[in-house]
């Protein structure tokens, strides 16, 4: 059998914002895999494996720059003295972050340009745009933006368009994260398809990969090891922390706030502005309500509207009839902002310094009410609370590394309440058990939505489900 891919001795380290090399991710770093292979890749977060799969599909370090030595082989192509773009139908790439992904103006664009950049034939083009749209669900939004797809959505698009190339090797880093059950599902089918070469790297949802993979493969310590997968689980479990208490059972909270925040009646309505074949999307709310210290979950399937609500109760839109309330009194968007901090799906949307220090203090300096040094205290303590280090610059950081300074960020400036959009994408759970934490330990009260009921189930706590256009508590 053909190999697909072989990496060997692979060695890479980024470079710093001041453009001097950080530590290496790997050292002589070896990989193999077959053609027609289903492999699974499980890393604990913030190890490298978003890097490698950037390095395999050829766009690291071209455009992340960094120092590489060993070599990268695809179908036998050492990628060093080939393009990115000559790769399209050789590899093609599902980012754990959508958004990173996305260039054109609508979703029927964005599967047809790799398309076009082909050469196929028009009739060709249209016959897999369709396929690939029904597939994967996404037909009526055909028109939309990027800018007004949920999570799942975008996912869905990333895989449509892999659907649509059929490129002989799929890499997937994250794949199932963001996708309700229905799409999971979908996504499994999709990697047991007949002939298909598969590297899948992944941190959650390890109970879905049992008969999925023809072998398994843990990043461990820099180096790749291969076991059977209940070893592997056991093993990953104790690297990524999954293994220790879970941090919310204990915890202590300092009050720093007392406050109720309510939902009454309320109607919130979606109305995708850049396409016309999408209907305008509408759900009720009867009574909501989280107080100080508490902890929601909120769960529902891809686009029913957990994101439009929380953009609701965080005042960056209006709804259409009912009121928000907090301790009573009804509120209007400013005041909603002021209370309730909202942490996107994609930490990137409120990231923009070059330096992990620079971010953290940009909000406390621009209060103008605390002095240089309490800056640099309170800068500092943040810091060491969610695992961060000053100096680095975000862009070189991991995804999930990013979620933690946004956290921080938000840490920082002490909401009553938080909304956590999908925190739990791409971190392991104690990870986002840990940084749930931190953000609660002065009392604030924090919705958290998801779409992992594992996850839901170990953060406790009342929880809300959404089912035919309709809030409601489980």
């Amino acid at each position: 059998m053909a190999d697909a891919l072989t990496i060997t001795n692979l060695s890479f380290s980024y470079h710093s914002y001041q453009e001097r090399p950080l530590e290496p991710l790997f050292s002589n770093l070896s990989l193999s895999l077959d053609e027609g292979e289903r492999v699974l890749l499980l890393a604990p977060f913030d190890k490298g494996k978003t890097t490698l799969a950037k390095i395999i599909s050829g766009v690291c370090p071209k455009y992340f720059p960094g120092t590489l030595s060993g070599t990268v082989h695809l179908f036998g192509t050492d990628l060093s003295t080939i393009e990115p773009w000559h790769l399209l139908t050789e590899v093609g790439y599902v980012s754990q972050n959508p958004v990173e992904q996305f260039i054109a103006t609508t979703v029927e664009e964005e599967i047809a340009f790799p398309l076009e950049s082909l050469g196929l034939p028009r009739a060709e083009m249209s016959r897999r745009i369709e396929a690939s749209l029904s597939l994967w669900g996404l037909t009526h939004l055909r028109d939309a933006n990027e800018g007004e797809l949920s999570g799942g959505e975008r996912k869905r698009v990333l895989l449509a368009i892999q659907e649509a190339i059929s490129p002989r090797f799929w890499l997937l880093d994250e794949p199932f994260d963001d996708l309700d059950l229905m799409w999971r599902v979908r996504l499994k089918e999709t990697i047991l398809a007949e002939g298909k070469t598969c590297l899948v790297l992944a941190s959650r949802y390890l109970s879905d990969f049992v008969d999925l993979f023809d072998r398994v493969l843990l990043l461990d310590e820099q180096r790749i090891v291969e076991l059977p997968l209940p070893e592997a689980i056991e093993r990953f479990s104790t690297l990524s922390g999954d293994d220790r208490p879970n941090p919310l059972l204990t915890q202590r909270i300092e009050a720093h706030h007392q406050a109720t925040l309510m939902a009454d009646d309320l109607t919130v309505e979606r109305r995708r502005r850049s396409t016309a074949t999408s209907p305008p999307f509408e759900m009720h709310v009867d009574s909501f309500a989280l107080h100080s210290g508490e902890l929601v979950t909120l769960t529902g399937p891809n686009g029913s509207g957990k994101s439009s609500f929380s953009r609701l109760l965080c005042g960056l839109d209006e709804p259409k009839g009912g009121s928000i309330l907090l301790n009573g009194k009804r509120q209007g968007t400013k005041e909603l902002n002021r209370s309730v901090g909202y942490l996107f799906q994609n930490p990137d949307l409120q990231i923009f310094l070059p330096t992990v220090e620079e971010e953290l203090a940009w909000s406390l300096r621009r209060r103008r009410e605390r002095s240089t040094k309490e800056i640099e205290a309170q800068v500092g303590d943040a810091a060491e609370l969610f695992g961060l280090r000053l100096a680095d610059t975000p862009t070189t950081m991991s995804y999930p590394k990013r979620k933690a300074l946004q956290a921080a960020v938000y840490y920082l400036l002490d909401r009553p309440f938080y909304i956590l959009d999908e925190l739990d994408s791409a971190l392991t759970y104690h990870s986002a058990l840990s940084i749930i934490a931190s953000l609660r330990r002065r009392g604030s009260g924090l919705l958290l939505i998801t779409h992992d009921r594992t996850f839901a189930a170990k953060v406790g706590g009342r929880a809300y489900t959404i089912e035919d256009g309709r809030l409601t508590e489980r």
